[in-house]
């Protein structure tokens, strides 16, 4: 990994930070070739399998990038984002969204925080309701690591009325969907 940090993101840090944006699909697919983006998720979708150890390894030498927006973003991708989907997402959405997400042709970002909750999880407001075949998901989303450049999003939103820390699920939001 070290290599990578040295030729495919130090020598052009500056100018992303200057740009306020990095090419996060280009990095990230370089990234995922190298097998860092799935580091700890299922080998039959694309991971390496290794345990969390593993992953404190590549943390750790992420922190040799000359800034910490890209560790986060990184980070995200790796580690916020995706745990939910390898260990809980059904197969059809492990094929479409976390194989591509390993390998990074895709981006994702995490919709967690809100304006009037901020990560408070227990307090967001944001809602999803079937209706019909569809899902239909109202509130706001606010600080989203990755957001601008993202594929999908994981989304948090309040699916039953119970208990504050019972009534959430994790939605994949394709990033082109209207309205969003």
């Amino acid at each position: 990994m070290f290599t990578i940090i040295d030729t495919e993101i130090n020598p052009h840090v500056d100018e992303w930070e200057k740009a306020k944006s990095f090419p996060a699909h280009k990095l990230f697919k370089k990234l995922g070739d190298a097998g860092f983006l799935g580091v700890t998720k299922p080998t039959e979708y694309g991971g390496l399998g290794l345990d969390f150890s593993y992953s404190m390894a590549v943390a750790e030498e992420l922190g040799n990038i000359n800034c910490g927006a890209i560790p986060m973003a990184i980070g995200v991708q790796t580690d916020m984002a995706t745990p939910a989907l390898a260990r809980f997402g059904s197969d059809e959405l492990k094929k479409n969204y976390l194989v591509p997400t390993i390998s990074g042709d895709k981006v994702v970002c995490l919709g967690v925080s809100e304006p009037s909750a901020g990560s408070d999880v227990a307090n967001i407001k944001t809602t999803a309701v079937r209706k019909g075949d569809d899902l239909i998901i109202n509130g706001s989303k606010m600080w989203i690591s990755n957001g601008a450049q993202a594929d999908y999003c994981c989304l948090l939103a309040n699916t039953n009325k119970g208990p504050s820390h019972t009534s959430k699920s994790l939605i994949v939001v394709p990033m082109d969907l209207p309205g969003y």
